[in-house]
Parts: C-alpha cells; structure tokens; sequence
C-alpha cells in the first residue's frame, strides 16, 4: 500500500501563523519570512493531490473463506503431497523463496481427534541442498471439517488453513491471515505425484475466479520438482 508525505503538510498552518504574526518587525526578518512562506506554500502545491482521503489508509483486501473440499476426511487428506505450484503473497514467498523439491507431509494427532501435524519440507536452493521443515499444527473446527487454524508457534500468527479440493490424487490448500491491514494469502496445488498433467493443473485453477482467491492478481508459478531425491 501507498503513503503520502503528510507530515510537513500538517505543520503548514502553524508556521504559517508564525511567520505571518512577525514578519513586519524588522526588514531583516521580514525578508526570511517572506522567503520562509514561499518555500512552504511550494512544498504544499508539491503534494500530490488526494481525491479519495479513505485509500490513503485502505487495508488489503480480507481473507476469504471457500468451502471445504465435498466429503472431506482427514484420512484422505493424510499422507505425502508434492507441491506442485502455487499462488503466493510476499509474506509466504518470503520463507519460501529459496525452496526447492517442496512437498508436505500430513499427520494425524494421536492424542487430539481431528487435529494433524503439517510439515512442509523442502531442499534450500537446489535439489541436494540441505533439507529444510517447517512444522505446524492443524487445529480442527469439528463442525467444518476442511477448515483449520494453523499454528506455527503460540506467539506466531494464526492462520486460516483450508482444503477446498480433494480427489484423484490432487489435493489444493488455501491459507491465509491478516495483520496490521496487510492480508497474505496462499494457494497451493498438491499431488500425491511430482507432476501432474495441464488439464488438471487448470481445473484446479479455476478455483481461484470461483471464489475470488486471489485480489492481488498474482501469477501461478510451477514447483522445482525435477531431479530431487526421494523423501526420507
């Protein structure tokens, strides 16, 4: 989002004051006032000007909420997906950028029906890099199977986690949170393969328009999923 220089735009009208009050009281004086006031209305015609004061503070666009894949169960969910591309914000990218070889394995708690244990594991850079995993806690909604919150850490942001397809070996997973007015969002095309065919890629897709997932009209981007090792 945008900002615009405000600050010496709201200390025009006290300076203004100021000068205006004293100029007159020696011709030195006078002179720096009059250069003083100049400067300060050049600096106020030099703002841009704001035809719509609300976008100035105008948050990103909120996180959706697509239904939950039809006939969810965490028994078909569980197991190893290899990521096959994905939509994602700067937030995501961030922790991901030097990714390579990204797939994610789901486990079931054994202690807490319905919860699971995510973890993405990944090669830093390239396919023999070293193994990198990141594991977060799926907390069930026991009402709304399908829809998690996602935790990292207790201090960290809770993230909405949600698996809005789930046939024939593909599988799509949208997360997203929002703090301090910015919104990251991610959508993850998995499969139970390191490929997978256009035809299903652009199904997949579709989604997306369905249920307005992406705001910021970023592009799909293809998975590194060439030559990496098998998983451990």
């Amino acid at each position: 989002s945008s900002s615009l220089p405000l600050g010496p735009a709201s200390s025009v009208p006290r300076t203004f004051f100021f000068c205006a009050t004293n100029c007159f009281s020696t011709n030195m004086r006078s002179l720096l006032c009059a250069l003083s006031l100049l400067a300060l209305a050049a600096c106020v015609l030099a703002l841009p000007v704001v035809h719509d004061v609300k976008s100035i503070f105008r948050a990103d666009a909120p996180c959706r909420r697509p239904p939950a894949a039809a006939n969810y169960t965490l028994q078909k969910y569980a197991g190893l997906w290899y990521e096959i591309g994905k939509i994602q914000t700067a937030g995501g990218a961030f922790f991901e950028k030097d990714c390579v070889c990204t797939r994610l394995q789901v486990t079931p708690s054994a202690t807490t029906p319905g919860d699971a244990q995510a973890s993405n594991i990944c090669r830093y850079k390239t396919p023999s890099g070293r193994l990198v995993v990141a594991n977060g806690t799926l907390i069930a909604n026991a009402s709304d199977p399908g829809h998690y919150i996602q935790e990292f850490n207790k201090l960290g942001p809770k993230v909405a986690y949600n698996v809005i397809y789930l046939e024939n070996d593909v599988s799509v997973e949208y997360d997203c949170f929002e703090q301090f007015g910015i919104t990251n969002y991610c959508f993850h095309v998995l499969s139970r393969t390191p490929e997978l065919s256009s035809t299903q890629i652009n199904t997949v897709l579709a989604l997306v328009p369905k249920y307005d997932l992406n705001p910021n009209n970023l592009p799909f981007v293809m998975s590194k999923q060439a030559n990496c090792p098998p998983p451990q």
